[in-house]
């Protein structure tokens, strides 16, 4: 063997060496961004989990009004609203939020946009929430159909909305916050999940009214 067969040879040996290790290293930080976001969603949702268990406390003692259809001051953070789609298996608290960069709140389940109507108001009650991370109380919003209901639970009465449209808007739309002639909910989140290219917009009318359940 000649010495340039054996300079190529141990030269291969190298190389071979250098892709073993390389793959190595790539399957090494694959599996450690992996356990990253999966302790990222834990910690997320654990964190949801402990704020709706104390806004449902609060919003037992006394979410929003006095019982006689009179409005408080509700303050960003407070709990407003328990809000349920039986078809999606949503049942979550909303926050009332400071303003639409409110992320902090907005981390702590679905929060209620200021400016527009509280539940069972003439006007447009908007409603944002996550997809994946902090509990991800709308990951299913897609799934809604014209006709499926959802609930607003207040201290002054319950209401009952059924959706009649879906759609996907740019983050920069913010037609889907304009007042409307009627008492409508809509509900919004990023679409696709992971990611924030897109808004999905979820409109539902009000149906019916009652009392306190």
């Amino acid at each position: 063997m000649t010495q340039g067969e054996v300079s190529g040879k141990e030269g291969r040996r190298v190389l071979s060496k250098a892709l073993i290790f390389l793959g190595a290293l790539m399957v090494i930080a694959g599996l450690s961004l992996a356990l990253g976001t999966i302790l990222f969603l834990r910690a997320t949702d654990r964190r949801y989990r402990e704020s709706q268990e104390e806004l449902f406390r609060a919003f037992q003692e006394g979410p929003w009004g006095d019982g006689e259809g009179q409005r408080v001051s509700i303050l960003p953070g407070d709990a407003l609203a328990r809000i349920t789609a039986p078809t999606i298996g949503l049942d979550a608290m909303v926050v009332e939020l400071s303003g639409l960069d409110d992320t902090e709140n907005l981390k702590k389940g679905p929060g209620h946009v200021p400016g527009t109507a509280l539940p069972g108001e003439v006007g447009n009650c908007v409603v944002s929430g996550h997809r994946t991370t902090y509990g991800a109380p709308f990951r299913d919003l897609d799934r809604l159909e014209s006709g499926d209901p959802i609930y607003l639970e207040t201290r002054r009465g319950s209401f009952e909305y059924r959706v009649v449209g879906q759609k996907v808007v740019l983050p920069q739309d913010l037609g889907v916050l304009e007042p409307t002639p009627e008492p409508t909910l809509t509900l919004t989140a990023c679409h696709p999940r992971y990611s924030a290219s897109r808004r999905l917009v979820v409109t539902a009318v009000l149906a019916h009214e009652g009392p306190v359940q």
